[in-house]
């Protein structure tokens, strides 16, 4: 169904899309796509839903050779990873040229246009789940840069992006600054992208912040409807973004790197998972975002700029770590069956429509695992295989005020025997658990889906080593 899609055709629709209709706008917004679920779209079909959503750029976080085919020729931007268990077990230039060669040099040749190598991800960040910092990013991004220059490639930007969590003193914009514990390896990779010309990326997640920060949580969105505000001498911050923006620039510029270019690399709104996580509040936070982007305000510090963005993301992963809470897994603006959760206009013109639906995926029979609630089962081995399941599946809309946080015990266990088996592909094998039984009885609650998945496509490869030749 899904072919090699011409070059002249993609250009024109590219064309169509990002031009009519309404004035052009200069900064880009592009949007992330993480693979770590057990449902992923086939490659071509994510290249469809860019082109009809003109969505002009993407980052890609496992650039598996089979992804890179589809973006031949599309004239997408597009941003690989160098995940970090390649770049632990770098030991020489020579491994960095060989990778760079054959994802990028090679691809390039081909037609597909990159803009950035992001070489790690949030290497300084406090999270639990990255207890040891990461050394040596200053010297890696340092031979990608040397093989990029050696396969003639000086369009191509290396950088890294950082977590919110770098920054210290979050209290006032202007008072902004690095943590003190990162300063001298933070100082070694701002003078590294300066020399090259390559920007700051930086993660923001409200959702995230304001909890953190202890503000309003209406203080995360656009639409003024918060109390909330901070005053910092002239300036007035009445949202989040622009605050955390702020607070970047100086410590940026307290570095001596106040004129360096800042993209967002991600930011989003999750839609489950915690309190205030919602499909109607992901919808609110995109259309204040947008419309804010579009206007072309800047910030306070730096006033009418364009400022570039990155959304997070295209679909939920449900395999991808919680270090920040269970809510990580719902970043997504469609369901794992290609459906848009909700609306939201891509091309900066503040439409009130869906993004186009995916064409192609294949949902599973309607059949459901759940538990028979039969109380003669002992409790404590139903407790131990409802947490094997959860373990093994994905249970983060139990979690505090999320879509089926409210359901009883045995809700909760056909929920995670379900979702064990529909993420094994519907495999008979697993809902062998304890008082398990097959259904065609849908058993969602008004509040609470529980999901038929799509069929498994492909299996990622993560882009970590070299498995071609050249």
């Amino acid at each position: 169904m899904y072919g090699k899609i011409s070059s002249l055709w993609i250009s024109l629709l590219m064309s169509l899309i990002l031009f009519c209709g309404g004035i052009h706008v200069r900064a880009y917004l592009g949007i992330n796509w993480g693979r770590m679920a057990t449902q992923k779209f086939v490659p071509s079909m994510v290249v469809d839903l860019l082109l009809q959503n003109g969505i002009p750029e993407l980052r890609l976080f496992q650039p598996s050779f089979n992804v890179l085919d589809a973006f031949a020729e599309t004239n997408i931007g597009l941003g690989i990873t160098l995940q970090e268990n390649f770049l632990r077990n770098l030991v020489e230039q020579k491994q960095m040229d060989d990778y760079i060669h054959e994802r990028v040099k090679v691809y390039t040749d081909q037609g597909v246009k990159f803009r950035y190598v992001y070489v790690g991800n949030e290497p300084f960040t406090k999270s639990l789940y990255m207890k040891k910092q990461f050394n040596g990013t200053t010297r890696y991004l340092k031979m990608a840069r040397d093989a990029l220059d050696k396969f003639n490639l000086p369009d191509v930007k290396a950088t890294t992006p950082h977590f919110t969590d770098i920054l210290a003193n979050v209290t006032k914009p202007s008072e902004g600054d690095f943590r003190e514990d990162i300063k001298g390896k933070m100082l070694d990779f701002l003078d590294c992208i300066n020399r090259t010309g390559a920007p700051f990326f930086i993660h923001i997640f409200p959702i995230y912040s304001v909890n953190l920060y202890g503000f309003d949580v209406d203080f995360a969105f656009f639409d003024k409807k918060s109390n909330f505000k901070v005053v910092d001498g002239k300036n007035t911050y009445t949202n989040l973004f622009t605050f955390i923006y702020d607070t970047l620039v100086s410590a940026l510029a307290k570095a001596g790197y106040g004129d360096m270019d800042i993209v967002v690399g991600q930011i989003g709104w999750p839609t489950d998972g915690y309190v205030s996580a919602s499909e109607k509040n992901a919808e609110r936070f995109y259309r204040g975002l947008l419309k804010y982007i579009a206007k072309k305000e800047g910030t306070p510090l730096r006033p009418n700029r364009d400022i570039d963005m990155y959304l997070l993301g295209l679909t939920d992963e449900n395999m991808v770590v919680t270090d920040y809470g269970p809510y990580q897994r719902h970043w997504g603006i469609y369901k794992h069956d290609g459906v848009p959760k909700y609306k939201i206009d891509f091309t900066l013109q503040d439409r009130d429509i869906k993004p186009s639906v995916a064409k192609g995926t294949v949902r599973m029979p309607n059949r459901w695992c759940v538990f028979d609630g039969k109380t003669d089962h002992n409790e404590t081995l139903v407790l131990k295989d409802y947490d094997f399941a959860c373990a093994k599946s994905d249970c983060s809309a139990f979690g505090a005020g999320a879509t089926c946080d409210h359901l009883s015990f045995t809700e909760k266990v056909s929920y995670a025997y379900n979702m064990l088996y529909q993420m094994g592909n519907q495999d008979m094998k697993k809902c062998k658990l304890l008082g398990a039984t097959l259904t065609t009885n849908n058993p969602s609650t008004p509040d609470c889906d529980f999901p038929i998945e799509i069929l498994t496509a492909e299996v990622v490869n993560s882009g970590s080593g070299l498995t071609k030749k050249y």
